[in-house]
């Protein structure tokens, strides 16, 4: 009894044994078919010398560089601003600015910006600031109102839209983004 006991659950042990290791040698060997399938379509090119290989970016564009740069890092592609005609306002980044306060003057629109060096500035539409020629586009205040349901929400906030111009690295042609100095 005990024999035929043992006999049915080595038979049951061996059969798993074996039902396992096929269907896992089996899947190993389709995932090696799909890799090297997709190694043949992928058109890498390698020279490979020995035990080490060599990659060549061809044709491709270099990963490590932004998708827009900025002009200061493009060399003598667009023509900018002279730097005597530059102000104290294009010695820094824009990120580097902290909006203080916006005032409204004879229905003129004025932000008050604190520079990194400690200075203050007051600011109007059209005006130049940052390093890469932006220009003030519009000093925007709070706007506040009131949903359906009664309560007050704030739709903009108050800031200053700054717009730059910048060299797209893939097509070498300028683009033309907005940017915000926040409170």
């Amino acid at each position: 009894m005990k024999s035929k006991f043992y006999e049915f659950y080595l038979i049951l042990f061996m059969s798993l044994f074996l039902f396992h290791f096929g269907v896992v040698s089996g899947a190993v060997a389709q995932q090696k078919m799909v890799l090297a399938e997709e190694v043949e379509k992928a058109d890498v090119r390698m020279e490979v010398t020995g035990d080490d290989f060599t990659y060549s970016p061809m044709g491709r564009r270099d990963p490590f560089k932004p998708l827009i740069q900025k002009k200061q890092d493009i060399v003598k592609k667009i023509k900018g601003r002279s730097d005597k005609v530059k102000g104290p306002l294009e010695k820094f980044e824009l990120s580097q600015y902290r909006l203080i306060a916006i005032m409204v003057v004879k229905g003129i629109p004025r932000a008050m910006i604190e520079a990194p060096d400690g200075k203050s500035y007051t600011v109007k539409v059209g005006q130049y600031i940052g390093l890469n020629d932006g220009i003030v586009k519009n000093i925007e205040t709070k706007i506040a109102g009131i949903d359906d349901s009664g309560l007050k929400v704030e739709k903009s906030p108050d800031r200053i839209v700054v717009e730059e111009v910048g060299i797209d690295s893939s097509s070498g042609n300028e683009v033309k983004e907005n940017r915000y100095i926040i409170m």
